[in-house]
């Protein structure tokens, strides 16, 4: 079952990122880490920007906010509720 969730969560992932990569600027990666034994709480989700100048722009201009909904519904059309996005998606720089 674990297999299965991370091959699903991937595939969200994975859909998030191509979509974030071809839309927004600078959008480098996302990656995840998840305890299966805690999860979905243990799940977290890190979306990364090539520079720190270019994660503080799509901080002002929405964009953080944007993937944050994107990835919670991506996950949600696997099975995957995310209770608490905001500690469980975070936004870094390269």
């Amino acid at each position: 079952m674990d297999k299965k969730r991370d091959k699903d969560i991937v595939a969200a992932l994975t859909e998030v990122c191509e979509s974030a990569k071809q839309k927004n600027e600078g959008f480098a990666w996302i990656s995840h880490r998840v305890n299966f034994q805690r999860f979905p709480d243990s799940l977290q989700v890190s979306c990364a920007y090539a520079s720190q100048s270019l994660l503080g722009e799509a901080n002002k201009n929405g964009e953080q906010q944007e993937l944050t909904v994107q990835v919670v519904a991506a996950l949600a059309n696997k099975g995957i509720v995310i209770s608490k996005p905001q500690r469980q998606i975070e936004f870094i720089s390269e």
